[in-house]
């Protein structure tokens, strides 16, 4: 019995370090991988996703991975790949609040970009605790600051949406999200031209 219990908590530390260092190497894989999403590499980006995605064990993993999926499908416009991928794993458990935040913000941003408009304005209400804690955030705020401006044209506070834009367009400087302002304001043009009315 006492051998026992020297064996068993050495059997169980060995196979949370094994976990770990498997959950690590698949984090370096995906660390050089996003550099191809990052220099326009999309559909490159998707198809190194999806072989990680073959031989990737555990279902934690696998749902990081979907959920990073889901972003290259965003990113070539594929929104219904996305958002079958991203309704899939919003009742999934994940490790931490800031994948749980990924997968909504992406949810909603599919939605948006797909005109769904009920299903993406539903969300983003719903999602307002969760973004919050995320709206100054370095990595995520810009996408975050979209969704907020997509909610106000929505809603038809183009004023609104308007001085957003500008905030936003001052602060984050990535080249992406400079090309996302960049559409926001060609249809916000639009939409104040169409829509000549008092802001609500």
């Amino acid at each position: 019995m006492h051998t026992y219990w020297i064996i068993a908590p050495a059997i169980i530390i060995g196979a949370v370090l094994i976990n770990v260092l498997y959950n690590i190497s698949y984090q370096r894989k995906m660390r050089r991988i996003v550099a191809l999403l990052n220099t326009g590499q999309s559909r490159e980006y998707i198809a190194e996703v999806e072989k990680l995605l073959q031989t990737a064990r555990g279902q934690g993993l696998r749902n990081l991975l979907k959920l990073n999926l889901a972003a290259g499908y965003i990113e070539i416009k594929q929104y219904d790949k996305s958002i079958s991928l991203l309704e899939d794993l919003a009742g999934k458990r994940f490790p931490d609040s800031t994948a749980k935040m990924i997968c909504q913000l992406n949810l909603c941003m599919s939605y948006f970009y797909a005109a769904q408009y009920e299903k993406a304005m539903s969300l983003y209400n719903e999602s307002q605790k969760i973004f919050e804690s995320y709206r100054s955030d370095k990595t995520y705020g810009g996408n975050i600051a979209v969704a907020d401006i997509l909610a106000a044209m929505r809603n038809g506070q183009y004023d609104q949406a308007e001085r957003l834009l500008d905030t936003a367009r001052r602060f984050w400087n990535d080249p992406r999200l400079q090309n996302a302002f960049q559409e926001i304001d060609k249809s916000l043009v639009e939409l104040k031209t169409e829509n000549k009315q008092p802001e609500k």
